[in-house]
């Protein structure tokens, strides 16, 4: 049996003992609970973070009203393109998340438009709803010449299927994910297009986003070659059945350096956090926004004590934009891996020193 066959087993027992282990986690998370490594700090509640609940891998129709009814904010959706660039529509493809459908898909103009009708008109079933739109693009196989075409053609139906004859006020904001800084011609694409005088104002509408773990020194000097000096967002994490073995150093220091305003990311973002107990650890490492399958629990999370004095679910009036300082809890503690189960004092697992992350990335997307 090949090894990643092994591993892929692996994940599937332990995540079926988390699934087991989450609802006594879930008991955990009371009102007047306090954590004791993250001390509160006073806040009025006029100065909450907004904070972003994003679904993850929401690609059918059918996932759109699942996750907007169980509480997300956000959407996160993977978009497929032709070798040649054209926007295909939405499809993930194995392997992805544990205890997830991975096959589902919808045309490109079928899931916009059903973003649009649904949420950017004055009678719209979800207006106000949706805060954000978060396009996972596949573009890292692509041939460098087909990447400045798949930023125009996405770019062309983002403006005729989602955003063209909306009011400002009702536009949906979207955040453009590319894999990797090598994937950069993309938002070139994108730029190229929203710069002509006619839709020069979606820029407002517009954010960006390097999701596979790249450097962060490597993804600011790609910012700056571009000329984007704002909308932008730092992710970190892999799928959420190898949440337990993924280092936090990295999300650590980008929010480290988004507090310092030195760094370029306005908003931070940890994915995929599933289980209540990885969620507190997240939100006490300072993040904006979680990418989860299981948007009930962060709910879960927020409303409770301290985190509900902290932080509120963004909604339609609070900007993706916008970088949001202010005391918060913060858990800094750089432990080479998460705790693993989600009780208070069990013994830490740590990685051996030759660990690499880039390894598990490298298996679990390619």
């Amino acid at each position: 049996m090949k090894i990643s066959s092994l591993f892929f087993i692996y994940f599937l027992l332990i995540n079926f003992y988390f699934v087991v282990l989450s609802n006594v986690i879930r008991n955990t998370i009371l009102p007047g609970y306090n954590s004791e490594e993250a001390p509160r700090h006073n806040v009025t509640m006029g100065h909450r973070r907004p904070f972003f609940v994003i679904g993850h891998m929401v690609n059918s129709l059918e996932e759109v009203d699942d996750f907007i009814e169980k509480g997300a904010n956000a959407l996160e959706v993977d978009i497929e393109f032709a070798n040649n660039g054209t926007v295909l529509g939405t499809f993930h493809g194995a392997p992805c998340d544990c205890f997830r459908g991975c096959f589902k898909r919808e045309t490109i103009i079928d899931y916009l438009e059903y973003i649009r009708d649904g949420t950017s008109f004055a009678d719209s079933r979800y207006k106000g709803k949706v805060n954000l739109l978060v396009l996972d693009l596949k573009t890292s196989k692509l041939r460098s010449s087909a990447k400045k075409k798949a930023g125009l053609t996405l770019a062309t139906k983002l403006w005729k299927h989602l955003w063209e004859g909306v009011q400002p006020q009702y536009m949906v904001n979207v955040l453009l994910s590319i894999g990797y800084v090598k994937d950069k011609n993309v938002i070139k694409g994108v730029l190229k297009y929203f710069k002509k005088e006619e839709t020069r104002h979606i820029l407002d509408k517009l954010g960006f986003d390097v999701g596979m773990n790249d450097p962060l020194e490597k993804i600011g000097r790609m910012y700056k070659q571009l000329g984007i000096n704002g909308h932008r967002w730092q992710g970190d994490g892999l799928s959420n059945c190898v949440r337990f073995l993924v280092p936090v150093a990295r999300l650590i220091e980008a929010v480290k350096e988004r507090d310092s305003q030195k760094g370029y990311m306005d908003k931070v973002y940890h994915w995929t956090v599933d289980l209540p107990h990885f969620i507190r650890k997240s939100i006490e490492h300072g993040v904006d926004g979680i990418i989860t399958n299981r948007p009930d629990n962060v709910l879960l999370v927020l409303n409770s004590t301290p985190y509900s004095e902290l932080l509120k679910v963004a909604d339609f009036r609070d900007s993706p934009w916008t970088r949001f300082i202010e005391p918060m809890l913060r858990n800094d503690t750089d432990r080479n891996t998460e705790v693993l189960g989600g009780g208070e004092n069990e013994e830490r697992t740590r990685h051996p020193a030759n660990f690499d992350p880039s390894e598990i990335t490298a298996f679990w997307t390619e």
